[in-house]
């Protein structure tokens, strides 16, 4: 009896041990799945932050696409800015009782008139966003030397029941006008700051800087200055997200194949020109359907999403990465020969296998490996060719083991060949911790 009774006591304490080692292996996954998600959260929101504060995190598709948004519409402003410039000349003679000042000021506006269409002609012909800033600074810095060189003329107007006093309100309409811009807030203060140290300027020679209606006008210029970089922020936001719409693949966020494919013929053709060498590197995830078939199809978005993150994190801005389609994933790699191009991908393998891939508190964190295959540029290459090649490699490397990488060699087996002699699926079924 007492025999039974020292038995029964060990099987509870046993259970008892696994019950709490199940859970406290269960409250670390769980753990280090909530980390995870409040990294990639806190990653996301930073990433938002930067991205409306200055344009280095904006992708170069995005600044082209941009820069025709601000072109089009400097342009536009500029010449109607222009011609209201001149129609207001009259205004001038009528309402100035000084017919010299008037005339003085007849003058400066041909000559603000003149190079706001200059610069509106300068800015339609250069396509790309430097020139689109540019402008704008041309733009801002013009209308403020107009406000005060016509301030000068006036003789820094402080009565606001004449007719001259009106032009004390320049500086609202200079920032009002930049509503009309998606730009970063580093841009709207950059610009925003020209003109109020040349408001500050005129109210400092006129002496009246500290009078209560210069306080008041600060008060509303702020105001103003305000929801106007809330109207720029807003359309920057907007446009990111129609971009990324257009041009992202919607699970991953990155480049989907035909943005993937536009962005590099452009990178090829800049490299033929410039005679710089331009790689291609095709990644595939080994046995992913074996993913899906045991743990579904939220488990194979969950390992796509990881995966993304892994790469993207450790390619450079100018490279090209995006998905090309189910669980295969490209990278363009413009100025890398193949010797560099092949010390990247070891990199990038070596990332993939020390990846842990939480699906859910149940499951300890899947293991996961890939395929690569690199192609470099070669005369008479196109980006057909280029990706063909690295294809072939590709299923060299999955002919010859997976988790590796091949670059494509004419003397093995041909892309036919060894799609063949080897499928990807063709494998027995992976433990959890390793597929």
């Amino acid at each position: 009896m007492t025999e039974k009774n020292n038995m029964t006591a060990q099987h509870d304490s046993t259970k008892a041990a696994d019950a709490t080692g199940t859970f406290a292996q269960t409250g670390t996954t769980m753990g280090a799945m909530m980390s995870e998600t409040l990294g990639h959260i806190v990653y996301k929101l930073q990433i938002s932050f930067l991205e409306l504060w200055s344009a280095k995190k904006h992708a170069n598709s995005f600044n082209n696409t941009r820069s025709t948004y601000l072109r089009s519409r400097l342009c536009v402003l500029c010449y109607v800015w222009a011609a209201l410039t001149i129609a207001w000349s009259p205004a001038d003679f009528l309402f100035l009782a000084d017919k010299m000042a008037a005339a003085q000021l007849s003058l400066q506006r041909l000559l603000l008139a003149g190079m706001l269409i200059t610069i509106g002609y300068a800015v339609n012909r250069a396509n790309n966003l430097k020139s689109a800033k540019l402008g704008l600074i041309a733009m801002v810095l013009a209308t403020n030397a107009f406000y005060l060189s016509a301030s000068h003329t006036l003789g820094f107007p402080t009565d606001n029941a004449a007719f001259s006093y009106s032009y004390t309100l320049l500086p609202i309409i200079q920032i009002v006008m930049l509503t009309i811009f998606p730009l970063t807030m580093r841009e709207s203060l950059l610009l925003m700051s020209i003109t109020l140290i040349c408001h500050l300027w005129v109210d400092s020679f006129s002496a009246t800087m500290t009078s209560p209606d210069n306080i008041a006008s600060y008060w509303l210029q702020t105001v103003i200055a305000f929801m106007v970089v809330w109207s720029q922020l807003s359309q920057l936001h907007m446009i990111l997200r129609l971009y990324r719409q257009a041009t992202l693949d919607p699970l991953t966020g990155i480049y989907n194949r035909r943005m993937l494919l536009q962005l590099a013929m452009r990178a090829l053709a800049v490299s033929e020109e410039r005679h710089s060498p331009f790689s291609v590197l095709l990644l595939d995830l080994d046995k992913f359907k074996r993913i899906n078939d045991k743990w579904g199809h939220y488990a194979g978005d969950v390992v796509l999403q990881s995966f993304t993150r892994t790469v993207q994190e450790r390619l450079r801005k100018a490279d090209i990465f995006g998905r090309f389609g189910g669980e295969e994933f490209i990278v363009f790699l413009p100025k890398c020969n193949g010797e560099v191009t092949a010390q990247i991908a070891e990199r990038l393998l070596g990332e993939i296998r020390e990846m842990d891939v939480y699906i859910d508190e149940s499951h300890t964190p899947l293991k996961v490996t890939a395929s690569i295959g690199l192609s470099t540029l070669q005369p008479g290459d196109t980006l057909s060719s280029l990706i063909e090649r690295a294809d072939s490699a590709l299923y060299q490397a999955k002919a010859e083991g997976r988790d590796c990488i091949r670059t494509y060699q004419p003397s093995k087996q041909t892309g036919f060949d060894a799609r063949n002699s080897v499928s990807r699926d063709n494998i027995d079924m992976p433990t959890e911790t390793s597929l």
